[in-house]
């Protein structure tokens, strides 16, 4: 069809496309109508759902139910969080295809100044969600490509206690539930949920086998025990300072660490007994429960353990995630050595001058 002039003073022209059905497109020039005829039969080459008017927001909708909800629950709700308090404001409201790079700098710049972390989990959230869109022809590209996060000069956060501070923290943490669960953190290296699901079944003569997790919902335990990763399923030996601190543990549950009274763990009362008989106790109040598998970390690398044993203990799926944390360490024993052999120079004799 040729294009015509509207009584509107607007240009129309109709577009066929490859299934042989026509669009009308509309301009207020016939430059305008060109171009758009054009973009047109851009996208329908591409493939994509012609006049798709989908919103950001009903295809979050869709590609979490659809691509989501098999992971973890925590993984799940990290999305969800990402989604609804950082993207969905910005952008939640808009078409798919509307979505522009300056747009989604528009939700990065809104969270800039958090910690890189979070800014990470925005953008993958964001990410994944316009790729899943463009593999099913719902965008012709994705506005996500090359973005990047803030990166902060900030110091590193504390990330494990020296031999010292976990020695203090131990004597202070003295109510059983709150002693058992540090120590299996601190000498066995498992993570919260690994130490929250172990039950008394899965400790041997010398050893523990990690094959559960505890997740909780709102509050609540899930029925899920699924590990955070293949690799997270791993026996452990016990050293003699937990050993001591499992025979004086009263066993009031199937789990080793129970909630009040023998009662199912919840969120909350875990948060009290860590708030209380952790923090406060030992008065440390910035130490969290990874900080004490962490410190296991720093063990393994100072006690000698091999990177790829040091791997199998800490349940890592890649050799990098604890290459990384015994690079760190060398890094620092580097230092130290530079401190040592400064020290030495200052005491040998000074030349005499000639």
């Amino acid at each position: 069809m040729a294009m015509t002039k509207r009584a509107d003073g607007r240009y129309q022209k109709k577009v066929t496309l490859s299934n042989g059905k026509q669009k009308i497109v509309y301009g207020k020039s016939p430059a305008a109508v060109n171009a758009a005829a054009r973009a047109l039969l851009a996208e329908d080459e591409a493939g994509l759902e012609i006049g798709d008017h989908t919103l950001v927001g009903e295809w979050a909708k869709t590609w979490l139910d659809s691509y989501k909800m098999t992971l973890r629950y925590s993984t799940i709700r990290m999305y969800r969080n990402a989604y609804n308090k950082h993207i969905m404001p910005v952008i939640g409201s808009m078409e798919l295809r509307d979505v522009r790079p300056v747009h989604i700098r528009r939700v990065l710049a809104g969270v800039a100044d958090l910690s890189e972390s979070s800014q990470h989990k925005v953008l993958i959230t964001a990410r994944q969600l316009f790729q899943s869109a463009r593999q099913n022809k719902l965008v012709s590209s994705d506005p996500t490509e090359g973005m990047k996060i803030t990166k902060h000069n900030t110091p590193d956060k504390k990330k494990y206690l020296t031999d010292e501070e976990a020695a203090t923290l131990m004597s202070a943490v003295t109510e059983p539930r709150a002693r058992v669960f540090c120590g299996l953190c601190l000498y066995c290296g498992l993570r919260k949920e690994e130490a929250l699901g172990l039950k008394w079944s899965d400790i041997g003569v010398g050893q523990l086998v990690v094959s559960r997790a505890m997740t909780f919902g709102s509050n609540q335990q899930l029925p899920t025990d699924e590990l955070k990763t293949k690799a997270a399923h791993r026996i452990i030996p016990i050293p003699r300072a937990l050993q001591r601190i499992l025979d004086e543990t009263p066993r009031l549950s199937a789990h080793v660490v129970s909630g009040l009274d023998g009662a199912d763990m919840t969120a909350q009362m875990f948060k009290q007994l860590w708030n209380t008989h952790v923090k406060k106790a030992a008065a440390m109040p910035d130490v969290h429960p990874h900080m004490l598998r962490h410190t296991y970390a720093t063990t393994l690398y100072h006690a000698g353990i091999d990177l790829r044993t040091a791997q199998r203990l800490l349940g890592h799926s890649s050799i990098q995630m604890t290459a990384n944390i015994y690079t760190h360490l060398e890094a620092q024993d580097s230092l130290a050595a530079a401190l040592k052999l400064n020290n030495y120079f200052d005491d040998l004799p000074a030349a005499e001058a000639t």
